[in-house]
């Protein structure tokens, strides 16, 4: 921060600076160079006249505008090894020093200046350490690039142990000289895209320490290479924009200083700065990942192809674009063209996609709900380590609705949920060990063979066959992994699969909300069975477990704005055996929230490519297609719908066919344990009575 650095060095406040503070401010930041302030402040001062505060004018003075200029004339120079920096790089480098200095180091102390330091510096390094990382007193890369630190590594450094320098435990002495260089042998591109590096090899291989059960994007980076200092808060931004856009699989940033870890360096054969490497979740860190800024820029979408993540779109603008010739334009018009034609019709194979069965959908369901607590509950906790309570009570909640709101017959309901909820009420989980152990626990109950249906499966005319119960489930079940989303769902791009199985989710959870017999269960249970608790329900899961920053804050943005006129259309009351179609609401309502998702995202979609959605792709979003349901659709534009045949599609594609009450569910209604009763008009009109609308959240 150029101003901060000047306010800094100006200690009088008049607003230049003068000889006398010019050389207080090396004295203090550059101890450890052994050069004569007065000389090396000679050599900075400006050799025309500048103006005092009071208008005098004098050689002695040094403005904010001359010290600001100097300072980007810096970045754009080359640093020549061997050579003389030029008085612009000396002065970035004296200014650079200062805040390094005024932040992080007091002189003739080992303690940082400031408390609040020590968060940017959490190791304690010292001023000398500081100078071989890039990020690591950076405020700005806090949370979203982790630099790189291993102890045993710096140990050895701060020690000068021989086996820090040294290639292997054989390799002979060398001298205090040849230990104490690096990297510091390179030679610049002509592009000056990347510094080349002669990197030392070592007999023995050094590997990353990071877990691969997140994707990893890593940047080998050597302090002193310019282009390095240039891209930090570009590698910042992209770091930033892709944590806060991915839907599902987890990304973690992270730089890696050669001059520390050469090493490391050395194994994966890196020989230019900066160098990013990618690991998808899963890969191994014994193999090179793939070079991800090798041929283009580096940007968060590059970074999601790469690495197999699913990021949510966002609106972009359109540029214009400049042509040489007419043909030029037709040209690229044709091929924007085609981009349209080929993106429409992908989405619609999307969601005409065979086979897609019941248990596809309460399968990627039941995944997504399971991978959406896992990594969020303990997200945040409290000050004694618990779960917030915020997030507790909307898991709770959620169960709850999960308990009445979909088919008996889905082994999640019966098995995981229960066993969810009479955990959280007796706080038998209390960290994400715990409720891991929960879900393998249920998993291996269906993989072992022990339960008829894998694990999420719903539809009980599936089931297996009587050999099942001996040799376990059959090829073709163990196909569909307990632990991946179905085709159905990815389209063989695996991290698509958790918004698919979510929004999927959802949509089971408002059919099964909108059957009488559930909403009688649900009331003689004690639960708030209305359209506007369920809608209200959804809405706080998605706040507590929906991962994707950028899907989770349009989401409530418009639930909280009342879309789609949700805070008219859904009721506080039971609507039970109405023909008016009220009861059928909250469906419709949640697939024209969809479905304006869809569109939204086809959009922005267009928008990255530089081109605006055509109206094939906006139709070719809309679930379901005229081909699944032509009947469903009143006009050719797709604009208009036809509400009961949408209900009756989104049933039938949602809910398995011919599931009667279970014995639970009778039993719950009748009030007598082991005792079964139909539901007959007067429970429909016991539970019809108003229920008080929860408080407005504004």
């Amino acid at each position: 921060d150029l101003s901060e650095a000047f306010g800094i060095m100006d200690e009088n406040g008049d607003g230049v600076l003068q000889k006398e503070e010019i050389i207080i401010a090396i004295e203090r930041s550059a101890h450890h160079v052994e050069i004569n302030p007065e000389e090396y402040a000679d050599k900075l001062m400006p050799k025309e006249e500048a103006v005092d505060a009071d208008g005098n004018q004098s050689n002695s003075l040094f403005d904010m505008a001359t010290f600001t200029e100097m300072i980007k004339k810096a970045s754009e120079e080359e640093i020549k090894e061997g050579e003389v920096p030029s008085l612009n790089q000396q002065m970035s480098q004296l200014a650079s020093d200062v805040l390094v200095s005024y932040y992080y180091y007091a002189e003739e102390q080992e303690e940082p200046v400031y408390d609040a330091s020590a968060y940017y510096n959490p190791h304690n390094m010292t001023y000398e350490e500081l100078e071989y990382h890039l990020y690591e007193w950076e405020e700005g890369a806090v949370g979203h690039v982790s630099e790189y630190f291993d102890w045993e590594v710096f140990e050895r450094m701060r020690n000068q142990e021989d086996d820090y320098y040294k290639e292997d435990e054989e390799h002979e002495e060398e001298d205090d000289e040849e230990k104490k260089q690096t990297l510091k042998d390179q030679e610049h591109h002509d592009d000056g895209s990347k510094t080349k590096v002669d990197m030392r090899k070592s007999n023995t291989d050094h590997y990353l320490n990071l877990s691969n059960d997140v994707a990893h994007v890593v940047e080998f980076y050597a302090p002193w290479c310019p282009h390095c200092q240039h891209f930090k808060w570009e590698y910042i931004e992209i770091a930033t924009e892709t944590k806060r856009r991915t839907t599902s699989t987890p990304v973690e940033f992270h730089a890696v200083s050669c001059d520390v870890y050469w090493r490391i360096c050395s194994t994966y054969e890196v020989d230019g700065f900066p160098t990013i490497m990618g690991w998808k979740k899963g890969d191994s860190f014994e193999k090179a990942g793939v070079i991800m800024n090798e041929e283009e820029e580096i940007h968060p979408d590059l970074v999601g192809d790469m690495l197999h993540l699913d990021l949510a779109n966002e609106a972009v603008e359109i540029y214009e674009l400049e042509f040489e010739t007419e043909k030029e334009r037709l040209a690229y018009e044709k091929k924007q063209a085609k981009k349209a034609k080929q993106a429409a019709q992908k989405k619609a194979s999307w969601h005409q996609y065979t086979p897609h069965t019941h248990n596809d959908r309460y399968h990627n369901a039941a995944l997504s709900f399971a991978f959406a607590i896992k990594t969020q509950l303990f997200q945040t906790l409290t000050e004694d380590g618990k779960m917030e309570p915020k997030r507790k009570n909307a898991l709770v909640d959620f169960l709850n609705l999960m308990e009445w709101a979909t088919p008996p017959s889905w082994n999640l309901r019966t098995g995981f949920v229960k066993e969810l909820q009479w955990s959280l009420d007796s706080d038998a989980i209390s960290s994400r060990g715990a409720l891991e152990s929960v879900i393998d626990s249920d998993v291996d109950k269906h993989r072992s063979g022990k339960q008829d249906l894998l694990w999420g499966y719903a539809d009980p005319n599936l089931r297996t066959s009587w050999a099942g119960g001996l040799l376990g489930p059959s090829e073709e079940q163990l196909a569909k992994d307990d632990k991946k989303w179905s085709n159905s769902c990815t389209h063989l791009e695996p991290a698509k699969g958790f918004t698919c199985g979510l929004w999927n989710l959802f949509h089971i959870l408002t059919i099964g909300s909108s059957k009488p017999e559930h909403q009688v269960y649900g009331f003689h249970r004690g639960y708030f069975v209305s359209p506007h608790h369920v809608a209200e329900t959804i809405r706080n899961f998605v706040e507590y477990f929906f991962s994707c920053s950028v899907c989770r804050t349009h989401y409530l943005e418009m639930y909280d704005n009342c879309g789609h006129d949700h805070c008219t259309r859904l009721k506080s009351e039971i609507n039970m055996g109405t023909k008016d179609g009220s009861d059928k609401e909250l469906s419709i309502w949640l697939w024209e929230v969809h479905n304006d998702v869809n569109a939204r995202l086809m959009k922005e979609a267009a928008q990255r490519q530089n081109r605006n959605v055509t109206h094939e792709e906006t139709m070719a979003s809309m679930f379901p297609t005229r081909k699944m349901c032509p009947d469903c659709w009143l006009n050719e534009n797709m604009t208009k719908w036809d509400n009961a045949t949408v209900f009756k599609f989104l049933d039938e594609w949602f809910w398995p066919a011919d599931l009667p009450p279970s014995k639970q569910f009778k039993s719950v209604i009748s009030g007598q344990p082991g005792k079964e009763a139909d539901i007959d008009e007067a429970d429909i009109e016991v539970a019809n009575e108003p229920i008080p609308s929860t408080k407005s959240r504004k």
